[in-house]
Parts: C-alpha cells; structure tokens; sequence
C-alpha cells in the first residue's frame, strides 16, 4: 500500500484553496482546520448539518496530505442581537 504524501502547503492555505468547493457540496455548513483523535496530527474537518451519504461520498479523505474528518455539527444560524 502506497503512504500518502507529505503536505507540501501550509494547512490554512490548503483549506484556503478547497474551502468553496466543500461548502458548495450539500448538507456542508463549515469547513475549518483542526486535530486528529491523537490530539497532533493536523486536519480539515468538515460539519455537515446532518448525515448525508451522498455529500459524504464526495468529501475526499485527503486533500493535498491533510487527513479530512466529517462530523455532524448540525445547523448554523446567526446569532441575533
């Protein structure tokens, strides 16, 4: 099996690259850079408003070597005054 490749872009740069193109995607409501489960290792994480395969199946699970973790955040509304 073939080992990913190392990121050769800083990561806010890469989300900065891809952001349009994972919120244009359905049921996306924010992408932003966080951790893996190990608490090190960088990653674009992706918030879907609620389980969508079919979204889920068009998010790839790596962008430019960063891993790419989905989670469901749920709805986001702007807070009102």
């Amino acid at each position: 099996m073939a080992e990913s490749p190392s990121p050769r872009r800083g990561i806010n740069t890469v989300l900065a690259a891809h952001d349009q193109q994972l919120l244009d995607l359905p049921a996306v409501v924010g992408v932003y850079f966080g951790v893996l489960a190990d608490g090190k290792t960088p990653c674009l994480k992706v918030m879907l408003a609620r389980p969508a395969p079919e979204s889920e199946r068009k998010i790839p699970r790596e962008i430019e070597g960063y891993p790419v973790v989905t989670e469901i955040s749920g709805e986001i509304r702007p807070l009102r005054p």
